[in-house]
């Protein structure tokens, strides 16, 4: 049986090993009376701890290994922040380990004491070759479990997702419109053209913009010109106006257009071509200019949804795909899939890292109950959950669950899950 750190460091933590009538590894009585708490930084595992060896107590620090020789392999020896060890917790012992000072540091050892249910269920999510550790033994969990794990777990994605809107806050020096009209023109490219709208923001300040909000010829302009587009000669008028445009308002604004190379159309649905996201990102800004302070005074989901529909997008695009080139009439509007893609990935992360910003629950939960309204994406992970059993009809289900895969599933870390703590408790 391969053991890892990380089950030891559950199985200490929790208490889950046999106590009675403890000993160390030289034959003393041992009392856990604190397991302490669980240090995730640099240092000894477990801080704060207490035990009573014989008829001394002991408060300290604890270190957990597989093998007591680990000690000297992480040359912990050499290393101050051990000398306050009180106990060396391994599942095999090979090895005395000493403190600085030459003192010899107590062992328990937890090979023996480790009930058989704990190890054959850890066994079954470690080396099975799922697609995710507890493909089939999922089925086995109650569904309120799971879903109190996956409201965990959604906070979670919702932090991690607040680090990024905190960096581009930070330098766009705290202005929230700003970052989100950042953030947001790179969720407009999706996947495949992210860096690219997000390079075209970061060239196209939002201040030009909104000097221009009242006419749209010149928002096209602008975002056409700074994405790239009007460095060619046009055979229409409506591209060579933009273009007449642009050249004015580059020089007026000393503007540096992104490279048009950078753009992607490969293995893109007409619809999706760059051409089409940019004019309906021209729309938005015709449309609603400074966005993030409007999306915090509506409080509920179908106005902000409204926000995002019905874009005044140039009826040439109705024709064409690509300047210059005619193509058979089509919508240009925003498609529902689109818009809830914007709303799951900008709009509530933005509100819910204002929230924690400004310590305001409100919009903590406005952002959460956003997702609670919100259509769950479709992808290949939410469709592999529903042939297991775990179906997502709204955004905060299957958002949890990107987050489940991508950070506990795919990296094995069933200890630190509800779900697979759950399993591996099981009898």
């Amino acid at each position: 049986m391969s053991f890892t750190e990380d089950i030891l460091h559950y199985l200490w933590k929790f208490r889950l090993f046999n106590q009675y009538g403890l000993k160390t590894a030289a034959n003393e009585s041992l009392e856990i009376i604190s397991t302490g708490i669980h240090n995730k930084h640099a240092g000894p595992d477990f801080e704060n701890a207490k035990i009573r060896i014989g008829q001394t107590i002991w408060a300290g620090t604890i270190e957990i290994h597989l093998r007591s020789s680990d000690w000297f392999k992480h040359t912990h020896q050499h290393d101050e922040a051990y000398n306050n060890v009180i106990l060396h917790v391994v599942y095999q012992h090979d090895k005395s380990t000493f403190r600085a000072d030459g003192t010899e540091i107590p062992v328990l050892v937890l090979e023996n004491l480790i009930p058989p249910n704990i190890i054959h269920n850890y066994s079954q999510l470690m080396q099975g070759l799922n697609w995710i550790p507890c493909e089939k033994l999922i089925s086995n969990i109650d569904s309120f479990h799971i879903k109190n794990w996956l409201s965990r777990v959604l906070i979670e994605r919702l932090e991690e997702k607040s680090a990024i809107v905190n960096t581009t806050l930070l330098e766009y020096k705290g202005s929230w419109d700003d970052a989100f009209y950042v953030i947001l023109a790179r969720n407009f490219g999706f996947k495949v053209n992210a860096i690219p709208f997000e390079l075209l923001a970061r060239a196209l300040p939002q201040q030009i913009l909104a000097k221009h909000k009242n006419n749209s010829l010149q928002i096209e302009a602008l975002i056409f010109g700074q994405a790239g587009f009007l460095n060619e000669s046009m055979k229409n008028e409506y591209a060579e106006k933009l273009k007449q445009e642009y050249q004015f308002l580059q020089k007026k604004y000393s503007l540096v257009p992104v490279d048009k190379y950078i753009w992607k159309y490969m293995r893109l649905r007409p619809q999706n071509f760059p051409t089409i996201r940019l004019a309906q990102f021209a729309a938005l800004v015709v449309k609603s200019n400074h966005l993030f302070s409007k999306i915090l005074e509506i409080k509920d989901v179908k106005s902000i949804n409204q926000l995002f529909c019905d874009l005044p997008v140039n009826g040439y695009w109705q024709t064409h795909y690509r300047f210059d080139t005619e193509a058979s009439a089509s919508s240009t509007t925003l498609g529902e899939q689109s818009i809830n893609n914007i709303l799951i990935n900008t709009v509530a992360v933005f509100l819910f890292a204002y929230g924690k910003n400004t310590d305001n629950e409100n919009y903590i939960n406005r952002a959460i109950s956003l997702l609670e309204n919100v259509s769950a994406e479709t992808n290949q992970v939410i469709n592999h959950f529903k042939q297991i059993g775990i179906k997502a009809d709204k955004a905060f289900t299957s958002q949890a669950l990107l987050q489940l895969k991508s950070s506990y599933c795919d990296a094995k870390k069933c200890v630190h899950c509800g779900i697979g703590m759950k399993l591996i408790n099981q009898i």
